[in-house]
């Protein structure tokens, strides 16, 4: 048994999607921390992260989670605040603010698939 401390400067990350720099603070077989710093008036293309649940924390800013029937369902974030997202829930954030947050992908398999959007009911 141990205990592992990671300084926020210890930890690389890169600007994977345009406007987000993410980086990985702990990966095991079941479970990925990253801390994503996102700019202001980001949109992420429409994904879900397969078979993961997402658990996060908004450190700082504000934003938007679209999901549901053609992306009609829109959750307001706003920090502080944690939230859930359910394995295959096909979703988009958008970021009002300059936003931090922190989310841990519990589950195994890939950390999130791409998708052209929302299917209708």
């Amino acid at each position: 048994m141990s205990v592992e401390i990671v300084e926020p400067a210890e930890v690389e990350g890169d600007e994977s999607t345009p406007g987000i720099v993410r980086k990985t603070i702990f990966e095991t077989d079941h479970n990925v921390m990253v801390y994503s710093r996102v700019a202001e008036d980001t949109t992420t293309g429409w994904h879900h992260h397969c078979d993961r649940h997402a658990y996060g924390y908004v450190l700082h800013g504000q934003g938007v989670i679209e999901y549901g029937p053609d992306g009609s369902n829109r959750l307001e974030l706003s920090a502080p605040l944690c939230f859930h997202i359910s394995p295959r829930m096909v979703h988009r954030e958008i970021t009002k603010t300059d936003t931090e947050v922190i989310v841990s992908f519990v589950g195994s398999g890939p950390l999130f698939e791409n998708v052209e959007g929302p299917q209708s009911e």
